[in-house]
């Protein structure tokens, strides 16, 4: 008894077939990041305080800066953040905000357990973020000039983010 054939390939349709997919996952995401964008008018003109006392004004900026809404029982900003925490270590301006995470304390002690320094406004009742119209977590806007320029939100890595604010410059 023989094998059966091999079923012949037909490359050029699966290429196609491969890319439409790919084309229209990027839509879809696309379009959800769109949806689930901060208030950009609300983001540029936040004026917002650091834990440490630090004012955050946005309109002064020049460098691109990226606001990082993240909470302490949120999956994927256990994977989110340590990108975030590079960026900050190699110089790039970073702001989080701490969405419904506790106290002060609360935050710095989540923040120092898994080795994360930036700066952080924490919004224990998330206040701040409904202001801004944030509603997922994680959320990672780029402001550059007093405008947000691009906003997405979900897991994302080190290089998307350094992508991200190649692109707002």
């Amino acid at each position: 008894m023989s094998a059966p054939p091999h079923p012949t390939r037909h490359w050029p349709s699966d290429l196609r077939r491969l890319a439409a997919h790919m084309l229209l996952l990027v839509v879809l995401i696309v379009a959800l990041d769109w949806y689930r964008a901060p208030d950009a008018r609300a983001v540029s003109l936040a004026r917002l305080v650091t834990t440490q006392g630090v004012q955050v004004d946005f309109q002064a900026q020049r460098q691109p800066t990226v606001l990082y809404v993240w909470a302490e029982w949120c999956p994927y900003c256990k994977h989110t953040s340590p990108a975030i925490e590079h960026l900050h270590r190699r110089g790039y301006r970073v702001v989080s905000l701490a969405m419904q995470s506790g106290t002060d304390a609360q935050v710095h002690a989540y923040m120092r357990t898994h080795g994360l320094s930036f700066p952080v406004v924490n919004d224990p009742d998330g206040k701040i973020s409904r202001a801004l119209g944030v509603g997922v977590t994680p959320t990672i806007a780029v402001i550059s000039n007093g405008r947000m320029r691009l906003a997405t939100s979900g897991w994302t890595s080190e290089y998307g983010l350094r992508l991200r604010l190649w692109l707002a410059r």
